[in-house]
């Protein structure tokens, strides 16, 4: 099974922003998925098309399981 951690940010130019992390620790807290989303906007690490990352948006995990028809 895929699973990833999915970051959604509100940008300066009105929109969304998501990141997704590949294979995120199974033990992964809302708290500590919001300290690396402020981290990331306070650093203003990133630059992206829909404009700066502002705000928390929400945080979430992803999972899908890929079954072969053989």
């Amino acid at each position: 099974m895929d699973k990833e951690a999915e970051l959604v940010f509100g940008t300066s130019l009105d929109s969304q922003h998501t990141m997704n992390v590949q294979d995120p620790r199974d033990d992964l807290t809302l708290a500590q998925a919001t300290a690396v989303m402020q981290t990331v906007i306070t650093q203003n690490i990133f630059a992206t098309k829909t404009g700066e990352l502002v705000s928390i948006g929400e945080a979430r995990i992803h999972t899908s399981e890929t079954t072969p028809l053989v």
